[in-house]
Protein backbone atom coordinates (compact mmCIF):
# COMPACT_ATOMS: atom_id res chain seq x y z
CA UNK A 1 0.00 0.00 0.00
CA UNK A 2 1.06 3.61 -0.85
CA UNK A 3 1.10 5.90 1.95
CA UNK A 4 -0.18 9.47 1.33
CA UNK A 5 2.56 11.97 1.10
CA UNK A 6 3.86 13.22 4.14
CA UNK A 7 6.47 16.15 3.98
CA UNK A 8 9.02 15.97 6.27
CA UNK A 9 9.67 19.35 5.90
CA UNK A 10 7.36 22.23 4.81
CA UNK A 11 6.56 22.81 1.20
CA UNK A 12 4.69 25.26 -0.81
CA UNK A 13 1.55 23.87 -1.53
CA UNK A 14 1.16 26.06 -4.67
CA UNK A 15 4.26 24.81 -6.03
CA UNK A 16 3.34 21.22 -5.72
CA UNK A 17 0.29 21.84 -7.60
CA UNK A 18 1.64 23.53 -10.22
CA UNK A 19 4.89 20.80 -10.48
CA UNK A 20 1.95 18.43 -11.07
CA UNK A 21 -0.18 20.17 -13.56
CA UNK A 22 3.41 20.65 -15.36
CA UNK A 23 3.54 16.77 -15.63
CA UNK A 24 0.23 16.42 -16.71
CA UNK A 25 0.31 18.23 -18.97
CA UNK A 26 3.36 17.11 -20.58
CA UNK A 27 2.62 13.39 -20.14
CA UNK A 28 -0.87 13.90 -21.86
CA UNK A 29 1.11 15.56 -24.96
CA UNK A 30 3.19 12.24 -25.03
CA UNK A 31 2.86 9.55 -27.42
CA UNK A 32 0.29 8.01 -25.87
CA UNK A 33 0.45 4.41 -23.87
CA UNK A 34 -2.33 1.90 -24.52
CA UNK A 35 -3.62 0.97 -21.01
CA UNK A 36 -3.04 -2.73 -22.07
CA UNK A 37 0.64 -2.24 -22.56
CA UNK A 38 0.94 -1.23 -19.17
CA UNK A 39 3.01 1.77 -19.74
CA UNK A 40 4.07 3.83 -17.06
CA UNK A 41 7.07 5.75 -15.31
CA UNK A 42 7.33 6.88 -11.54
CA UNK A 43 6.73 10.23 -10.61
CA UNK A 44 8.71 11.54 -7.66
CA UNK A 45 8.77 14.81 -5.91
CA UNK A 46 11.48 17.46 -4.87
CA UNK A 47 12.30 15.40 -2.45
CA UNK A 48 11.94 12.21 -3.43
CA UNK A 49 8.41 11.66 -2.57
CA UNK A 50 6.10 9.50 -4.29
CA UNK A 51 3.72 11.09 -6.38
CA UNK A 52 2.45 8.04 -7.80
CA UNK A 53 2.70 7.45 -12.03
CA UNK A 54 3.14 9.25 -15.75
CA UNK A 55 0.78 7.58 -18.28
CA UNK A 56 1.94 8.81 -21.60
CA UNK A 57 -1.08 10.18 -23.32
CA UNK A 58 -2.99 10.19 -20.66
CA UNK A 59 -1.58 12.38 -17.75
CA UNK A 60 -0.85 11.56 -13.93
CA UNK A 61 -1.91 8.96 -12.07
CA UNK A 62 -1.58 9.88 -8.60
CA UNK A 63 -0.50 7.47 -5.08
CA UNK A 64 -2.80 9.15 -3.17
CA UNK A 65 -5.49 12.04 -3.31
CA UNK A 66 -4.67 15.85 -4.24
CA UNK A 67 -6.05 16.46 -0.44
CA UNK A 68 -4.29 14.69 1.21
CA UNK A 69 -1.44 17.14 -0.37
CA UNK A 70 -3.17 20.01 0.48
CA UNK A 71 -4.59 20.86 -3.27
CA UNK A 72 -8.41 21.60 -3.02
CA UNK A 73 -8.96 22.13 -6.84
CA UNK A 74 -9.02 19.34 -9.56
CA UNK A 75 -6.02 19.44 -11.74
CA UNK A 76 -6.63 18.95 -15.44
CA UNK A 77 -5.44 15.40 -17.12
CA UNK A 78 -4.88 14.25 -12.54
CA UNK A 79 -6.12 11.17 -11.92
CA UNK A 80 -6.71 9.75 -8.28
CA UNK A 81 -8.00 6.61 -6.96
CA UNK A 82 -11.27 4.91 -6.94
CA UNK A 83 -13.20 4.20 -4.02
CA UNK A 84 -12.51 0.48 -5.29
CA UNK A 85 -9.17 0.72 -5.28
CA UNK A 86 -8.98 2.64 -1.71
CA UNK A 87 -11.29 0.19 -0.45
CA UNK A 88 -9.00 -2.74 -1.36
CA UNK A 89 -5.35 -1.49 0.04
CA UNK A 90 -7.77 -1.29 3.44
CA UNK A 91 -7.26 -5.10 3.55
CA UNK A 92 -4.33 -6.87 4.77
CA UNK A 93 -2.13 -8.37 2.19
CA UNK A 94 -3.51 -12.22 3.47
CA UNK A 95 -7.37 -10.67 2.87
CA UNK A 96 -6.25 -8.76 -0.67
CA UNK A 97 -5.36 -12.95 -1.65
CA UNK A 98 -8.21 -14.15 -0.30
CA UNK A 99 -10.44 -11.50 -2.91
CA UNK A 100 -8.66 -13.42 -5.74
CA UNK A 101 -9.65 -16.94 -4.68
CA UNK A 102 -13.08 -16.00 -2.94
CA UNK A 103 -14.94 -12.94 -3.31
CA UNK A 104 -17.58 -13.58 -1.05
CA UNK A 105 -14.74 -12.85 1.40
CA UNK A 106 -14.20 -9.29 0.03
CA UNK A 107 -18.44 -9.05 -0.32
CA UNK A 108 -18.72 -9.41 2.88
CA UNK A 109 -16.34 -7.16 3.79
CA UNK A 110 -17.40 -4.34 1.35
CA UNK A 111 -21.09 -4.86 0.95
CA UNK A 112 -21.91 -1.49 2.82
CA UNK A 113 -20.67 0.35 0.31
CA UNK A 114 -22.40 -1.96 -2.22
CA UNK A 115 -19.69 -2.92 -4.74
CA UNK A 116 -19.70 -5.74 -7.01
CA UNK A 117 -17.14 -7.71 -7.01
CA UNK A 118 -17.01 -6.82 -11.26
CA UNK A 119 -15.94 -3.43 -9.86
CA UNK A 120 -12.64 -3.98 -8.10
CA UNK A 121 -11.51 -5.96 -11.22
CA UNK A 122 -11.45 -2.66 -12.95
CA UNK A 123 -8.04 -0.29 -13.43
CA UNK A 124 -7.78 3.01 -11.38
CA UNK A 125 -7.34 4.17 -14.85
CA UNK A 126 -9.53 2.72 -17.73
CA UNK A 127 -9.87 3.79 -21.35
CA UNK A 128 -13.32 3.00 -23.52
CA UNK A 129 -10.79 0.14 -24.82
CA UNK A 130 -8.52 -1.36 -22.30
CA UNK A 131 -7.48 -4.67 -24.14
CA UNK A 132 -6.94 -6.50 -27.40
CA UNK A 133 -10.46 -8.31 -26.67
CA UNK A 134 -11.99 -4.63 -26.79
CA UNK A 135 -11.08 -3.97 -30.45
CA UNK A 136 -12.43 -7.48 -31.20
CA UNK A 137 -15.63 -6.87 -29.86
CA UNK A 138 -16.01 -3.57 -31.26
CA UNK A 139 -15.32 -4.53 -34.99
CA UNK A 140 -17.79 -7.45 -34.42
CA UNK A 141 -20.49 -5.13 -33.11
CA UNK A 142 -20.69 -2.78 -36.17
CA UNK A 143 -18.14 -0.42 -34.47
CA UNK A 144 -15.32 -0.85 -37.05
CA UNK A 145 -14.55 2.00 -39.81
CA UNK A 146 -12.20 1.71 -42.62
CA UNK A 147 -11.53 4.15 -45.00
CA UNK A 148 -9.45 3.98 -48.39
CA UNK A 149 -8.75 6.96 -50.38
CA UNK A 150 -6.09 7.94 -53.16
CA UNK A 151 -4.36 11.51 -53.85
CA UNK A 152 -2.95 12.10 -57.48
CA UNK A 153 0.68 12.86 -58.23
CA UNK A 154 1.64 16.31 -57.52
CA UNK A 155 4.95 17.98 -58.84
CA UNK A 156 7.42 18.06 -55.90
CA UNK A 157 11.37 18.83 -55.06
CA UNK A 158 13.46 16.07 -53.76
CA UNK A 159 13.56 15.66 -49.40
CA UNK A 160 11.48 18.46 -49.33
CA UNK A 161 8.31 18.06 -47.35
CA UNK A 162 5.07 18.60 -49.28
CA UNK A 163 1.16 19.14 -48.32
CA UNK A 164 -1.30 17.11 -50.73
CA UNK A 165 -4.37 18.73 -49.78
CA UNK A 166 -4.96 20.73 -53.12
CA UNK A 167 -4.01 17.36 -54.88
CA UNK A 168 -6.81 15.77 -56.64
CA UNK A 169 -8.12 13.02 -54.47
CA UNK A 170 -11.40 10.58 -53.95
CA UNK A 171 -12.79 14.19 -52.19
CA UNK A 172 -12.53 17.56 -53.59
CA UNK A 173 -9.81 19.24 -52.70
CA UNK A 174 -9.31 21.54 -49.33
CA UNK A 175 -11.10 25.02 -49.64
CA UNK A 176 -11.26 25.39 -46.16
CA UNK A 177 -13.75 28.45 -47.09
CA UNK A 178 -14.00 30.87 -45.30
CA UNK A 179 -10.15 30.30 -45.38
CA UNK A 180 -8.60 33.80 -45.32
CA UNK A 181 -6.77 35.95 -42.61
CA UNK A 182 -7.67 36.91 -39.76
CA UNK A 183 -9.56 34.31 -38.61
CA UNK A 184 -8.98 31.14 -40.94
CA UNK A 185 -11.05 28.21 -40.50
CA UNK A 186 -11.39 25.41 -37.81
CA UNK A 187 -11.59 22.19 -39.51
CA UNK A 188 -12.88 18.79 -39.12
CA UNK A 189 -14.04 15.54 -41.05
CA UNK A 190 -16.57 17.27 -42.84
CA UNK A 191 -14.31 20.26 -44.01
CA UNK A 192 -13.89 20.37 -47.76
CA UNK A 193 -10.63 18.28 -48.78
CA UNK A 194 -10.31 15.91 -45.07
CA UNK A 195 -9.58 12.58 -46.19
CA UNK A 196 -10.74 11.51 -42.79
CA UNK A 197 -14.65 12.39 -44.56
CA UNK A 198 -15.32 8.78 -44.64
CA UNK A 199 -15.35 8.03 -41.31
CA UNK A 200 -17.96 8.35 -39.44
CA UNK A 201 -18.01 10.37 -35.54
CA UNK A 202 -18.12 7.71 -32.55
CA UNK A 203 -21.62 7.86 -30.80
CA UNK A 204 -22.37 8.30 -27.41
CA UNK A 205 -19.78 7.99 -24.90
CA UNK A 206 -17.49 5.99 -27.34
CA UNK A 207 -14.16 7.25 -28.36
CA UNK A 208 -12.88 6.40 -31.96
CA UNK A 209 -9.38 4.58 -32.55
CA UNK A 210 -7.24 4.07 -35.07
CA UNK A 211 -5.76 1.01 -35.82
CA UNK A 212 -3.79 0.72 -38.58
CA UNK A 213 -2.42 3.26 -41.21
CA UNK A 214 -0.79 2.12 -44.50
CA UNK A 215 0.09 3.83 -47.79
CA UNK A 216 1.82 3.52 -51.39
CA UNK A 217 3.18 5.73 -53.97
CA UNK A 218 3.73 5.49 -57.49
CA UNK A 219 7.10 7.05 -56.76
CA UNK A 220 9.74 6.54 -53.38
CA UNK A 221 8.15 8.81 -50.50
CA UNK A 222 10.52 8.55 -48.18
CA UNK A 223 8.60 9.50 -45.14
CA UNK A 224 4.77 10.67 -44.66
CA UNK A 225 3.18 12.22 -42.08
CA UNK A 226 -0.22 11.51 -40.65
CA UNK A 227 -1.86 15.06 -39.75
CA UNK A 228 -4.94 16.61 -38.17
CA UNK A 229 -5.10 19.80 -39.27
CA UNK A 230 -6.90 22.14 -36.46
CA UNK A 231 -6.84 25.45 -38.13
CA UNK A 232 -6.41 26.89 -41.37
CA UNK A 233 -5.54 30.05 -42.43
CA UNK A 234 -5.16 31.68 -46.17
CA UNK A 235 -4.12 34.60 -48.00
CA UNK A 236 -1.02 35.32 -45.61
CA UNK A 237 0.96 37.58 -48.78
CA UNK A 238 4.80 36.89 -49.09
CA UNK A 239 5.14 39.96 -50.98
CA UNK A 240 4.86 42.32 -47.69
CA UNK A 241 6.91 43.37 -45.09
CA UNK A 242 5.06 44.52 -42.78
CA UNK A 243 2.74 42.82 -39.75
CA UNK A 244 -0.04 41.14 -41.33
CA UNK A 245 -2.92 39.98 -38.70
CA UNK A 246 -3.65 36.36 -38.51
CA UNK A 247 -5.88 35.70 -35.70
CA UNK A 248 -6.35 31.86 -36.07
CA UNK A 249 -10.05 31.09 -34.94
CA UNK A 250 -9.74 28.84 -31.46
CA UNK A 251 -9.48 25.79 -31.44
CA UNK A 252 -11.97 22.70 -31.31
CA UNK A 253 -9.23 19.61 -31.17
CA UNK A 254 -6.38 19.72 -28.63
CA UNK A 255 -7.69 22.69 -26.49
CA UNK A 256 -5.87 24.32 -23.66
CA UNK A 257 -2.71 22.75 -21.99
CA UNK A 258 -3.60 19.63 -24.29
CA UNK A 259 -2.39 21.92 -27.18
CA UNK A 260 0.99 20.62 -25.76
CA UNK A 261 2.58 18.85 -29.18
CA UNK A 262 0.53 21.24 -31.42
CA UNK A 263 2.75 22.31 -34.89
CA UNK A 264 2.76 24.76 -37.31
CA UNK A 265 3.25 25.25 -40.71
CA UNK A 266 3.16 27.26 -43.85
CA UNK A 267 2.04 25.38 -47.28
CA UNK A 268 2.82 27.59 -50.31
CA UNK A 269 -0.50 27.96 -52.19
CA UNK A 270 0.76 30.42 -54.74
CA UNK A 271 4.69 30.57 -55.61
CA UNK A 272 7.19 32.18 -53.83
CA UNK A 273 9.08 35.24 -55.40
CA UNK A 274 12.62 34.97 -56.25
CA UNK A 275 13.50 37.81 -53.36
CA UNK A 276 15.33 36.12 -50.55
CA UNK A 277 13.46 36.87 -46.95
CA UNK A 278 12.76 35.37 -43.75
CA UNK A 279 9.33 34.91 -41.87
CA UNK A 280 9.20 35.53 -38.41
CA UNK A 281 5.90 34.07 -36.13
CA UNK A 282 5.78 38.16 -34.30
CA UNK A 283 3.39 37.16 -32.01
CA UNK A 284 1.75 33.60 -31.26
CA UNK A 285 -0.24 31.64 -28.01
CA UNK A 286 1.87 28.66 -26.57
CA UNK A 287 0.00 25.36 -24.92
CA UNK A 288 0.61 26.96 -21.67
CA UNK A 289 -1.89 30.17 -22.59
CA UNK A 290 1.22 32.50 -22.90
CA UNK A 291 0.58 34.84 -25.23
CA UNK A 292 3.06 37.65 -27.20
CA UNK A 293 5.66 34.35 -27.73
CA UNK A 294 7.68 34.80 -30.88
CA UNK A 295 9.79 33.13 -33.49
CA UNK A 296 13.09 33.71 -34.93
CA UNK A 297 13.52 34.92 -37.81
CA UNK A 298 13.12 31.49 -40.10
CA UNK A 299 14.51 31.79 -44.40
CA UNK A 300 12.00 31.08 -46.44
CA UNK A 301 12.82 29.37 -49.63
CA UNK A 302 12.95 31.28 -52.96
CA UNK A 303 10.47 30.16 -55.79
CA UNK A 304 9.23 27.71 -53.55
CA UNK A 305 6.59 25.73 -55.93
CA UNK A 306 3.00 25.39 -54.82
CA UNK A 307 2.37 22.30 -52.17
CA UNK A 308 5.78 23.09 -50.20
CA UNK A 309 5.66 23.47 -46.62
CA UNK A 310 7.43 26.30 -44.83
CA UNK A 311 9.92 26.82 -43.56
CA UNK A 312 12.54 23.95 -44.23
CA UNK A 313 14.91 24.52 -41.54
CA UNK A 314 14.04 21.26 -39.44
CA UNK A 315 11.11 19.82 -40.89
CA UNK A 316 7.53 20.88 -41.72
CA UNK A 317 7.30 22.97 -38.93
CA UNK A 318 8.13 26.81 -37.69
CA UNK A 319 10.66 26.48 -34.75
CA UNK A 320 8.73 28.22 -31.52
CA UNK A 321 10.71 30.17 -28.90
CA UNK A 322 12.62 28.47 -26.29
CA UNK A 323 10.71 26.37 -23.81
CA UNK A 324 7.67 26.49 -26.01
CA UNK A 325 6.33 22.93 -26.61
CA UNK A 326 2.51 23.72 -28.34
CA UNK A 327 0.81 26.20 -29.91
CA UNK A 328 -3.02 27.32 -29.55
CA UNK A 329 -2.82 30.18 -31.99
CA UNK A 330 -1.49 32.62 -34.10
CA UNK A 331 -1.62 36.48 -33.78
CA UNK A 332 1.11 38.35 -36.37
CA UNK A 333 3.38 37.25 -38.74
CA UNK A 334 5.86 39.93 -40.52
CA UNK A 335 8.19 39.44 -43.74
CA UNK A 336 11.70 40.73 -43.54
CA UNK A 337 11.38 41.50 -46.77
CA UNK A 338 8.94 41.31 -50.03
CA UNK A 339 9.48 38.32 -51.81
CA UNK A 340 8.11 39.85 -55.25
CA UNK A 341 5.04 37.17 -55.49
CA UNK A 342 3.94 34.41 -53.09
CA UNK A 343 1.14 33.65 -50.87
CA UNK A 344 1.03 31.04 -47.97
CA UNK A 345 -1.44 29.19 -45.76
CA UNK A 346 -0.87 28.62 -42.00
CA UNK A 347 -1.60 25.36 -40.33
CA UNK A 348 -1.99 24.35 -36.71
CA UNK A 349 -1.96 20.64 -36.87
CA UNK A 350 -1.12 17.98 -34.89
CA UNK A 351 1.08 14.94 -36.11
CA UNK A 352 -0.54 11.80 -35.63
CA UNK A 353 1.92 8.70 -37.22
CA UNK A 354 5.29 9.24 -38.91
CA UNK A 355 5.25 6.11 -41.90
CA UNK A 356 8.52 5.50 -43.19
CA UNK A 357 8.68 5.05 -47.03
CA UNK A 358 10.87 1.79 -48.76
CA UNK A 359 10.11 2.34 -52.10
CA UNK A 360 7.46 2.97 -55.08
CA UNK A 361 5.04 0.62 -55.32
CA UNK A 362 5.30 -0.62 -52.54
CA UNK A 363 2.74 -0.88 -49.17
CA UNK A 364 3.88 0.02 -46.02
CA UNK A 365 1.37 -0.56 -42.98
CA UNK A 366 1.93 0.19 -38.88
CA UNK A 367 -0.42 -1.04 -36.90
CA UNK A 368 -0.37 0.24 -33.88
CA UNK A 369 -2.26 -1.76 -31.55
CA UNK A 370 0.59 -3.96 -31.53
CA UNK A 371 3.66 -1.04 -31.10
CA UNK A 372 5.30 0.64 -28.23
CA UNK A 373 3.29 3.35 -28.22
CA UNK A 374 -0.26 2.22 -28.42
CA UNK A 375 -3.31 3.03 -29.56
CA UNK A 376 -3.80 6.51 -31.38
CA UNK A 377 -7.00 8.19 -30.15
CA UNK A 378 -8.91 10.25 -32.86
CA UNK A 379 -10.30 13.08 -30.91
CA UNK A 380 -13.11 14.28 -31.35
CA UNK A 381 -13.81 18.24 -30.95
CA UNK A 382 -15.72 20.72 -29.35
CA UNK A 383 -18.31 20.74 -32.38
CA UNK A 384 -18.40 16.78 -32.38
CA UNK A 385 -16.54 16.45 -34.93
CA UNK A 386 -13.35 14.57 -35.68
CA UNK A 387 -10.54 15.57 -36.84
CA UNK A 388 -9.35 16.74 -40.45
CA UNK A 389 -6.39 14.04 -41.58
CA UNK A 390 -4.28 14.95 -44.26
CA UNK A 391 -0.82 13.31 -45.29
CA UNK A 392 2.36 15.96 -45.13
CA UNK A 393 5.06 13.87 -47.46
CA UNK A 394 8.85 13.64 -47.93
CA UNK A 395 9.35 12.60 -51.49
CA UNK A 396 12.66 11.35 -53.09
CA UNK A 397 12.05 12.96 -56.44
CA UNK A 398 10.41 15.61 -58.64
CA UNK A 399 6.76 13.94 -58.68
CA UNK A 400 5.07 11.93 -55.56
CA UNK A 401 3.56 9.53 -57.76
CA UNK A 402 -0.36 8.52 -57.13
CA UNK A 403 -0.59 7.51 -53.08
CA UNK A 404 -2.89 5.12 -51.68
CA UNK A 405 -3.56 4.79 -48.51
CA UNK A 406 -5.63 2.54 -45.99
CA UNK A 407 -7.44 3.20 -42.23
CA UNK A 408 -8.96 1.02 -40.00
CA UNK A 409 -10.12 2.14 -37.23
CA UNK A 410 -12.95 1.31 -33.67
CA UNK A 411 -15.19 2.87 -31.79
CA UNK A 412 -15.75 1.71 -28.08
Amino acid sequence: MTAPLVAKTPYDVDVVAAEIARVASLAKAMPPSWDGAKIAHPFTGTQGENLGRVLPGRGVALASDLKSLGITKPIPYVYEKTLAMKAIEAFSGRERLAIGAASILLGAKLGALGMADALLSLPVIAGAITNYDGIINGRANGKGNDETFYAASITSVATQWHSIINAATKFPAGTFAPANIPGGTATSRATTGALSAGLSNPGGTDLKYLLTVGFTSGSTINMLILADILVAAANINANSNTSQTVNTTALTRYTGTASAGNLLTFEVTTALGATASNLTVTSYTNSAGTGSRATAATAMTTSAIVGRLQPVLLGPYMPLQADDIGVQSVQNVQFSAAMGAGVLRAYIYRPLHFLPGVGSNVYVERDSTVQIDGLTELVVGTDSQLGFLTFFVLPNGTSTGNVTAFLRTVAG
